[in-house]
Formats: C-alpha cells, structure tokens, sequence
C-alpha cells in the first residue's frame, strides 16, 4: 500500500529546479531528487522556443504510473525568486535574464524593446516602416536616398544654394 501511495503522490507534483543542463534538469520534491528530467516546451513545425528552467525555478512535474523514472517537467511558476515580469492583464512580456525586456501592450497597441546590449535584425526582402521614425543617437548607412528630397540640419539637398564672393549659386540639378 505505501508504494501505491507513492506513486499517487507522484503523478503530479511541484518541486524545486536543483540543476539544470542542456538535456534535463534535476529537481527536488519533498526532499527527493529525481533523474534528470526533460522539460516541455513549444516545438512544432511553426515555432520553437528553447527556456531551459534555471536552479531555484518552481516547477510541476507528471510522471505517468507515479514513476519518476519517467516523469517529466510540463511547467514553470513564478516564485519570488522568479517573479514574473509584468502584472498587467494588457501586456505579453517576455524577459531575460540580463535585463532585456520585449513588451506589448494591447490596451495601448505598443510594442516596446528594451535591450542590454545590441541588436541585429536581418530583414532580406526589405523592411517598410509606415509612419514617422524618430531616431536618438547616430545612424550610418551605405547609402541615403529619398524619393522627394533628403534633409539635413534643415538644408535641402534637392534645393539649397551657397553663397560665393560672386552671389549664391544655382541650386542642384
């Protein structure tokens, strides 16, 4: 009877992340370490995100038949050492570990960045943005081009003059 009570009490259980690698992870229930335990997450044909769980997460383990052997780790809650980065109902969030956080809000239709080091995007067929762009700090390019005219300091490269010892020149042509 005490092993059937066992394995009833490890069909489902919470424990604590203890270790954690690239294959599993080990966590602790009820002072029990278990083998190291894959953990699920989203992979399919159209998306895959790779979050290993880190040491100290809380986590809920199943084992089918109550055997830990062949149990895995179907989810992470937050605790407070890993809280969760947002308690707005309008906002998905996701943050890393180095302080780098992507959020949008639904109520207010923003998506915000927030980056702790740089950033890259590859774009090959092209980026269009629609809208205004405002950018702070430097930009360089390998080329600018505009289809009315390109400005800079509020002069006009389409139709700014000089003024010489003779008079202003021509604009461009």
């Amino acid at each position: 009877m005490h092993n059937l009570n066992r394995k009833i009490a490890n069909l489902v259980a919470f424990g604590v992340v203890k270790s954690a690698s690239a294959t599993g992870a080990i966590v602790t229930i009820s002072e029990i370490d278990t083998p190291e335990l894959p953990w699920a997450t989203t992979v399919n044909k159209n998306l895959s995100i790779w979050v290993p769980p880190k040491v100290g997460t809380q986590v809920i383990v199943i084992a089918p038949n109550g055997d830990l052997n062949s149990a895995a780790i179907i989810g992470q809650l937050p605790s407070d050492s890993h809280p969760l980065p947002s308690k707005s109902e309008s906002e998905i969030v996701i943050a890393f570990g180095d302080g780098t956080l992507i959020k949008y809000d639904l109520s207010d239709k923003k998506f915000t960045g927030d980056f702790a080091g740089g950033a890259t995007l590859k774009f090959p067929q092209g980026l269009e943005i629609i809208g205004d762009l405002a950018v702070s700090g430097k930009v360089t390019a390998d080329s600018v081009s505009g289809k009315t005219d390109v400005t800079g300091g509020g002069v006009s490269l389409k139709t700014h003059t000089h003024t010489t010892k003779m008079g202003p020149t021509s604009p461009p042509q």
